[in-house]
């Protein structure tokens, strides 16, 4: 089971400027959460308000949360998808090596908003530079992409829309 079947929280940044042995007046935390289901959502809300809440009441301080929710969750067309797959692996680009299943993620995408409206299938294109063994998710500070990439991707786009037009 993937963590984001359940949900994760990140803070993102802790602001509590100031003199560093002086009790601070207050601080600023901000973060994003991802999850899989709009259940999980509604899970990850309430605890959040419960919890500054309960930091509110224990240490007698006075929270302002902000909470807004963002970015649905990514769902990808179970049909669409098996299509768009069998597209791509029946493609005849010789830059297309490889289409394999990754685990289910929570990624913090626009795309979402479309697969709301319209069946949709989201894949990914990989595009690590040469010599990189490990590399960075996109929206990491270190992500970096082989513009060899950007061609490969446009065939792979070019291959499935073909391919669902006949």
């Amino acid at each position: 089971m993937s963590p984001f079947s359940i949900g994760v929280i990140t803070i993102g940044s802790f602001d509590g400027a100031g003199i560093f042995n002086v009790i601070k007046d207050s601080v600023e935390l901000e973060g994003d959460i991802r999850y899989m289901t709009t259940e999980t959502k509604e899970i990850i809300e309430r605890e959040i308000i419960r919890m500054v809440k309960g930091l509110e009441e224990e240490f007698d301080v006075e929270c302002d949360l902000t909470y807004t929710p963002d970015y649905p969750p990514l769902y990808n067309n179970p049909e669409l998808t098996e299509k768009v797959a069998n597209a791509l692996k029946n493609a005849n680009v010789k830059e297309i090596t490889e289409v394999k299943e990754v685990p289910p993620m929570a990624p913090s995408e626009d795309f979402a908003y479309y697969a709301e409206k319209f069946p949709a299938c989201f894949f990914y294109i990989g595009c690590t530079p040469k010599g990189v063994e490990k590399p960075y998710f996109n929206h990491h500070p270190k992500f970096d992409i082989d513009e060899d990439s950007l061609l490969v991707a446009a065939k792979a786009v070019g291959q499935v829309v073909c391919s669902l037009q006949e």
